[in-house]
């Protein structure tokens, strides 16, 4: 049995989401987005307190409202409620689905509905036939039937009372075809609210503690307690032997009753204290009788008021030892309780109630983990959520892995009025192979921040956003990328910018580009251009071309793009076809049409080499070129009119060497706003400075 959704509303940030479990779910976000508030949902939902403060109501005027899905509600899990309640329960559940409705109105008592399964015709509920039997006695209610029921007549028994009756008519409503029922709200039955708890799974929720030495307690209202607690109920069979003594120890501290009989077998001293006590009580109330009764010890209580000592060069309570290993002694006993459980499974056969399913909600549970232990905890949840459903909030990139976590979901907080709202945007891997492709690839080049960025600038150098960072605050003191949460993240090559875009929209994340010159000649498709962009292109591309013809600019493809060409898959193959016409050539001894397309194919790209040189030596290309970059930015991609970040480097930085190197060397040589200003001109007169424009669209509508 799992919990498979929940939809919150009017709880604190989320006034409206929808969450989707599976069997390791993680949330993800800047802090203060809402991901706690999913975790306590989930446990209100659950343990249903009487009452939820007003402040916990995103509209103090409305209820909250939890809506729960269940799936996998078999007859296993019905067992383990009261037998009066087991029939009442299974009319509620349909295809092993249960949902439940947990309403908090405005200070009162919570509300428990659920969606139930209804005939359409009005007819055949549950107040319509009540209205129709009642009243009636003997064979009149048989004649109630025939009259208003009279499809149901042919196996109705001649003598019936109205319980009888209606007994009939609902068997024989449940035998109607599926498409005359709906699902509609409606109240459990009479009795169910409280006892439904024993079917429901048990969240344990581990909060991201601010005191590690409360959350140690050994109460059952701490998660530390209670996974004790868990370890010691699983204890209790195997332990007769103290039971037993425990027995004995209350026969010598109080009378006890054997078959009915009433035996005092207590300890002398116990006797005579007993006697003393009532001796003095006597002479003021000289018939009251005295018993004293001393609480028997439970084993539970006992090992719950156990310290737990830790020798890791000294020993001590763990509540005087660091944040790092109180955090693990948690998971420890987690751990070691899955452990149990598994064991027990593989040698237990005896048929009884499935267990009640455990629910394990972690908020930050990298808090005062070392990496490596962090790798060492995400594969215990990975492990314990082969067999119990695990939901953790994050900021550890660890987390991330497509096949083990399934459901990622990013939490972001929307400003609206009148107050911030955290919307959920699901991604989940286990259905989207393409997303999880580009995902391993993000991880690959180190973009695991972007989850928790309020946007994503996508680039394509390897040094762009070092030299970025660095010039973009001297311009504007506000354009701080790590302050403004914008993570910066590098594609490898322009052909994955929509991969990448897509991945990251998906997450509700705001996506920018930085690409550079060549990138609008070839493969200009990759940036998402729309209709007016391609048709400015394609006007500039004629007025560029006709400018290289007129001013006689050629191509001179640079050893890196020689390089990068050659290296393409698309060329390779061109190069192979024209080998093959070349050699008809030398067969033929004759050149036709087609075999010198087949030959110019293998240098078409030179022509858009002469086109990024054009817009970067002639005014006249540039300005053909405008109308396209404006569109291009004004839908967020910033295409380097001057060709690529290097080309911004202030004078007397190195042009050779390695690019992080250089791109380091030209950071040190640029100390003030007037030095930035000067690396780029103006794209038209009466404008700002190009890199000016380039940041400002980067940085645009964010707070």
């Amino acid at each position: 049995m799992k919990l498979t959704k929940i939809t919150i509303t009017n709880f604190k940030g989320l006034a409206s989401a929808e969450f989707d479990l599976t069997n390791f779910a993680c949330l993800v976000g800047e802090n203060n987005a809402g991901k706690s508030s999913i975790l306590q949902a989930i446990v209100f939902s659950l343990n249903r307190p009487p009452q939820l403060p007003i402040e916990l109501h995103y509209d103090a005027d409305s209820p909250i409202i939890f809506s729960l899905d269940f799936d996998g509600v078999t007859a296993d899990h019905l067992n383990r409620l009261v037998e009066e309640h087991r029939a009442k329960i299974a009319d509620l559940v349909s295809d092993e689905t249960l949902k439940l409705f947990i309403k908090y109105p405005p200070g009162q008592k919570c509300e428990v509905t659920t969606q139930k399964r209804i005939p359409r015709n009005l007819q055949y509920r549950q107040e319509a036939i009540k209205g129709a039997l009642s009243g009636k006695r003997g064979a009149a209610v048989r004649n109630a039937v025939l009259a208003e029921y009279p499809e149901f007549a042919a196996e109705l028994p001649e003598a019936v009372n109205i319980s009888q009756a209606t007994e009939y008519i609902n068997a024989c409503i449940r035998e109607l075809p599926e498409d005359n029922f709906e699902f509609a709200e409606g109240p459990l039955p009479s009795g169910i609210s409280s006892s439904i708890s024993a079917l429901l799974p048990e969240p344990i929720y581990i909060p991201a503690v601010k005191n590690l030495g409360d959350d140690l307690k050994t109460t059952q209202t701490t998660p530390f307690g209670r996974l004790l607690g868990l370890l010691l109920e699983d204890m209790n069979p195997e332990l007769d032997a103290i039971n037993n003594s425990l027995l004995t120890l209350e026969s010598m501290l109080n009378r006890v009753n054997q078959e009915g009989v009433v035996v005092d077998n207590r300890h002398d001293k116990v006797r005579e204290l007993e006697a003393a006590v009532e001796t003095f009580l006597s002479q003021n109330f000289p018939r009251v009788k005295l018993e004293l009764h001393v609480p028997p010890p439970e084993l539970k209580t006992i090992l719950n008021s156990a310290q737990i000592f830790v020798d890791d060069g000294s020993r001590d309570l763990i509540e005087n030892k660091g944040d790092g290993i109180k955090r693990s002694l948690t998971f420890a006993l987690l751990q070691t309780y899955v452990h149990n459980q598994s064991a027990r499974r593989s040698v237990d056969s005896e048929a009884r109630p499935a267990q009640r399913p455990l629910l394990f909600l972690f908020e930050e549970p990298e808090l005062y983990l070392h990496p490596k232990s962090q790798r060492v905890l995400f594969n215990t949840l990975a492990r314990i959520s082969e067999t119990y459903q695990v939901v953790v909030t994050t900021h550890s990139p660890i987390f991330f892995a497509p096949g083990v976590t399934a459901a990622f979901v990013r939490v972001a907080k929307s400003e609206v009025q009148p107050k911030p709202v955290g919307k959920l945007y699901p991604v989940n891997f286990s259905l989207d192979q393409a997303s999880a492709e580009v995902f391993k690839l993000a991880r690959f080049d180190n973009a695991d921040a972007a989850f928790f960025s309020r946007r994503v600038v996508l680039f394509e150098g390897e040094s762009d956003d070092a030299y970025c960072k660095h010039i973009a605050p001297l311009l504007n003191g506000e354009w701080n990328f790590d302050q403004k949460s914008i993570a910066l993240v590098r594609v490898s090559g322009k052909g994955n910018f929509p991969r990448y875009r897509k991945f990251f929209e998906a997450f509700g994340i705001d996506v920018k580009i930085v690409a550079d010159l060549d990138a609008i000649f070839e493969g200009h498709q990759h940036l998402g251009c729309d209709a007016s962009v391609i048709a400015a292109r394609a006007t500039a591309i004629q007025v560029i071309d006709r400018r290289i013809q007129e001013t006689g600019i050629s191509a001179e493809p640079s050893p890196r793009q020689i390089k990068d060409k050659v290296n393409g898959e698309s060329w390779r193959n061109r190069y192979d076809t024209a080998k093959t016409a070349l050699r008809t050539i030398q067969e033929k001894r004759t050149v036709d049409a087609q075999t010198v397309e087949l030959l110019d194919g293998l240098f078409t790209w030179e022509k858009d080499i002469a086109r990024v040189r054009a817009c970067k030596d002639d005014a006249l290309s540039l300005q053909a070129l405008l109308p396209a970059l404006d569109r291009l930015r004004q839908q967020g991609v910033c295409v380097l009119a001057r060709g690529a970040i290097e080309d911004y480097y202030p004078p007397g930085a190195p042009t050779n060497g390695p690019k992080p190197d250089r791109a380091l060397a030209a950071i040190k040589l640029i100390e003030t706003d007037i030095a930035v200003r000067e690396l780029s001109e103006p794209l038209a007169p009466g404008r700002s400075p190009e890199l000016f424009e380039i940041f400002e669209e980067l940085f645009r509508d964010l707070p």
